[in-house]
């Protein structure tokens, strides 16, 4: 229970630090701030209900859904680069911590099929 802990504490820091990026995306760039505030608020969904559940197969697919939306955050965040919304000091940082969240997964996933 405690990697599920600091899954979820470590995705609303990511959260919270792209909220911070987010109130300086250009207007024209709306389509794509909306689609990272959803594809946040999805990953924070995916580790709730993987809490909840008690079926495993259940637990996999949404522990699979949250690798999903990290890598479409991680997709997300190459455009905001390259469209020059975020600067890539800003886009590694988040980058950094989307790695460690899926390093974090990868092992509860791991341990969940050890028991």
């Amino acid at each position: 229970m405690t990697s599920n802990f600091q899954l979820l504490e470590r995705s609303e820091k990511l959260v919270c630090r792209f909220d911070d990026i987010l109130i300086n995306f250009p207007k024209k760039q709306i389509v794509l701030k909306h689609k990272i505030e959803e594809t946040l608020y999805l990953i924070i969904e995916c580790i709730h209900s993987y809490q909840i559940n008690t079926v495993e197969r259940i637990k996999e697919k949404h522990l699979k859904d949250f690798l999903v939306k990290l890598s479409m955050l991680d997709f997300y965040v190459g455009i905001s680069v390259r469209r020059k919304n975020i600067s890539t000091k800003q886009a590694k940082e988040i980058c950094n911590k989307i790695t460690e969240l899926k390093k974090i997964s990868f092992g509860v996933m791991k341990s969940v099929k050890q028991d």
